[in-house]
């Protein structure tokens, strides 16, 4: 009976350890100590690592590169606070070009947290279409407006929708269960798989996604699953591991916050 009270013990300290949202040990700049959700993956503390910013304030060039060109206005797509990034708050005039931040570093198991809420104003050529922006992941090549990638969707009550982008080839698991091969190296080199429901609302949303290499992806939006894939290649058919993460501008204020991620062994 002892071995058995012993061994709730271990579990139940455990479970405490998966879906605790405090710390006692003050987080250091940049980092965060907090616990997914019972719904969510749970490992054990030593398959993770504490979760950081991966954009953090002053650390362009060092840490993450943007693709915006110096222009007259002295106009800026991104500008990077403390913990949050504004897109196009600032910009003048009515037209505003594309554009990715992206991480230095190349990812592969890992969750990635972020909130979004849109502002209002909306930029040529997209001034009457949906607002409409994005989570690029296992970005491979050059770092452009729409690198080949995988991408959680963040648009208009289209929050979730899966777009595989210019060489990928992955299994989509549906709704219910069935499966479908998306791959993005033939003739369609931008291909959708549409979120199994709708959970935007019109203040701050979230943003969850839970990448394990080549093996799976997750897209929770607001704590709901909507999105799952398995089985990435690239476009020479190799395993599709890793990669850089880019969040987009795409012609609408949004303010990105909460911006985290947690590398998973």
């Amino acid at each position: 009976m002892k071995h058995i009270v012993a061994i709730l013990g271990v579990g139940i300290v455990f479970l405490g350890a998966c879906f605790s949202f405090t710390s006692s040990t003050p987080a250091p700049k940049n980092v965060f100590i907090t616990q997914p959700e019972g719904k969510y993956n749970c490992e054990s503390p030593s398959e993770t690592q504490d979760w950081i910013n991966p954009f953090p304030k002053g650390g362009l060039g060092t840490v993450y590169t943007t693709s915006e060109k110096v222009n007259p206005q002295g106009n800026k797509l991104f500008k990077v606070k403390q913990n949050s990034i504004e897109v196009l708050y600032d910009w003048k005039g009515n037209k505003a070009p594309f554009g990715i931040i992206t991480t230095k570093k190349a990812y592969s198991a890992f969750n990635l947290e972020l909130e979004y809420k849109w502002g209002k104003r909306k930029f040529a050529p997209r001034l009457n279409a949906k607002r409409d922006a994005g989570i690029l992941f296992h970005i491979q090549g050059k770092k452009v407006v729409w690198p080949s990638s995988l991408e959680c969707q963040i648009q208009e009550n289209d929050t979730g929708d899966l777009w595989v982008i210019k060489g990928p080839k992955v299994t989509v698991i549906e709704k219910d269960s069935t499966e479908t091969i998306l791959d993005s190296g033939g003739e369609q080199s931008f291909l959708q798989n549409v979120k199994y429901d709708n959970y935007e609302t019109s203040s701050w949303n979230k943003i969850r996604l839970e990448v394990r290499g080549a093996e799976s992806a997750k897209f929770f939006v607001n704590d709901k699953l909507v999105n799952e894939i398995k089985d990435f290649k690239d476009n020479a058919g190799k395993v599709l591991n890793k990669g850089l993460i880019a969040l987009q501008a795409e012609g609408a204020e949004l303010t990105y916050r909460n911006v985290k991620i947690q590398e998973v062994k």
